[in-house]
């Protein structure tokens, strides 16, 4: 690399910039830097080798934009290499030190019947591995089927989370099988292998908080550990015919902004079963920028009400002049037991679609003690649970306010 393109990556991670082992396996803790790494390698491959045609994977597409393509791009602005992004076609184009062509493509396996004739693959990336089922795996494989001059390598990314995808573990790590042991490398990574000061600073503080020594164990110190006491077990089905139902609906948001995503989900109701609709999933959003995301998203979000964090009345307030109809759920003591309870009484689905509310549904359990039992009484463990708590203050404030009062109003709320 030039001057003009000083590469960034930790001292863990450099010995992996060459690496040619088939399977590179990057597990490890949140915040490690494991898919910053991924991206800084295809980059670095393709500046020196060209003629590169990479495959970067998710389970679902729609996903790509807000991760893995933001990852890469911001890593190429960082090194000031010139790129072109097809947001159509879903593509970055750049070239090699030599002129010589790259092209990366960001997909997913609901695009399967497209990317699986894909020809001339040089290299895949597959992120957050354990959204993905073996066999699903296996068939990236075999995507490298012609010759292109290049190393053909699998580098994969995730969070050591047993419960999820059990076959890694098994697979790559305890039991790998004799034809592919020596094609395999598994890397080892935790927040302080994180080379931005910011970036590890302020998630050690909220790795930090966690309590509950399982999800210490996969998050903090990025172990592997299986997850038990999970708390809701929602299916997802399509999007129902509303026609003739007349569903009531409202919505359920929680603030974020850096290392925390701001959440917006849309309720259906219809007496006792709900639906969940996800909306919004993002960092970096102000306040009025998310209101007006919101606006644009669903104009019923003017007069419908939503609920949020009531220990936030300034950003509430910010909404509303925004022009939503942001009103502050009920809170108190006992009261996330009280709403989980409540909704545990209740039939619940998540629309197809909605992959973070499916990704937090997976991880929303019970709080353990450092014996690894469930805590009693129990709490739900602090960790990624933003479309969980956004379902929460609305599912919960909604049905208690209009049963007490048969109709809302202002005064209810301020």
């Amino acid at each position: 690399m030039s001057g003009e393109e000083r590469l960034v990556c930790s001292e863990s991670f450099y010995p992996l910039l060459d690496d040619e082992h088939y399977f590179l396996m990057l597990g490890g803790g949140k915040g490690s830097g494991k898919s910053e790494f991924a991206a800084r390698k295809v980059i670095y491959r393709c500046r020196k080798e060209g003629n590169h045609n990479f495959l970067i994977l998710r389970k679902v597409a729609a996903t790509c934009k807000e991760s893995v393509v933001e990852v890469m791009v911001k890593a190429l602005e960082e090194m000031n290499i010139p790129y072109r992004h097809s947001k159509s076609t879903n593509e970055i184009n750049f070239k090699s030190f030599s002129g010589a062509p790259n092209r990366i493509l960001f997909a997913g396996l609901d695009m399967w019947q497209k990317i699986k004739s894909r020809k001339g693959v040089t290299g895949i990336v597959v992120e957050e591995l354990t959204e993905f089922t073996e066999k699903e795996f296996d068939e990236i494989d075999l995507m490298f089927r012609e010759e292109t001059g290049h190393y053909p390598q699998i580098m994969t990314m995730f969070n050591p989370d047993e419960s999820l995808a059990p076959w890694i573990k098994r697979k790559y790590y305890d039991e790998i099988p004799i034809e592919i042991k020596d094609k395999v490398l598994t890397h080892h990574s935790t927040i302080f292998d994180n080379p931005i000061d910011a970036v590890r600073e302020s998630y050690l503080i909220k790795l930090r908080s966690y309590k509950d020594p399982t999800y210490i164990k996969m998050y903090l110190e990025g172990k592997w550990a299986a997850p038990k006491g999970i708390i809701f077990n929602w299916d997802v089905v399509p999007m129902p015919d509303w026609k003739g139902k007349n569903p009531d609906i409202y919505y359920g948001g929680d603030f974020g902004y850096s290392i925390d995503v701001a959440a917006f989900d849309k309720i259906y109701r219809i007496g006792d079963e709900f639906w969940i609709e996800e909306m919004v999933h993002e960092l970096g959003l102000t306040n009025i920028a998310l209101a007006n995301k919101i606006k644009q998203l669903d104009p019923l979000t003017r007069k419908l009400p939503s609920y949020w964090d009531s220990s936030e009345p300034k950003s509430i307030a910010e909404l509303h002049q925004c022009g939503l109809n942001a009103k502050p759920a009920q809170k108190g003591r006992d009261s996330v037991r009280y709403g989980i309870d409540f909704m545990l009484e209740k039939t619940f689905h998540i629309i197809q679609g909605s992959h973070h509310v499916i990704e937090e549904r997976k991880t929303y359990k019970w709080l353990e003690d450092k014996n690894g039992e469930l805590v009693k009484p129990s709490e739900p463990v602090n960790f990624n649970n933003h479309h969980m708590d956004a379902i929460r203050y609305a599912v919960n404030t909604h049905s208690h306010r209009k049963r007490a009062f048969g109709a809302f109003s202002e005064k209810d709320f301020y």
